[in-house]
């Protein structure tokens, strides 16, 4: 038996629907005004910093990077000084490359190591 529907049921299910959609659209718009504003690049940066300031793994893992990096380009600088030969640019480079890399790995022992080497000389002074 098929349900039949009365003019009133249907105008009350049709308001009822556009009440919905009403609704519906607006946290729509809502929501797009939120992802829009989250979307602006002062606004991604300024989450960047915050999550990078909120967590201790980021800042350590900042500065082992900024060790690392800081570290290779010294040591380029060293070996390479103001050269202008190619081969000694490459091998400069390759140096740079291979010190970041140790320094970032290995940050924790040098930094150990440099603290222990630190407190002796203090030591030492003292006496």
């Amino acid at each position: 038996m098929e349900k039949r529907y009365t003019k009133e049921s249907l105008k009350v299910a049709i308001n009822a629907l556009e009440v919905k959609q009403a609704e519906d659209r607006q946290l729509l718009r809502e929501q797009l005004l939120i992802t829009y504003e989250n979307l602006k690049p002062i606004n991604i940066l300024k989450n960047i910093v915050k999550d990078f300031y909120s967590s201790e793994n980021y800042k350590q893992d900042f500065f082992e990077i900024v060790a690392g990096m800081t570290s290779g380009f010294i040591t380029k600088k060293l070996v390479v000084r103001n050269s202008k030969s190619p081969l000694l640019q490459l091998v400069g480079l390759a140096i740079q490359f291979g010190i970041t890399t140790l320094v970032s790995k290995k940050y924790n022992a040098i930094k150990d190591s440099i603290y222990n080497f630190i407190s002796k000389f203090l030591e030492k002074k003292e006496e």
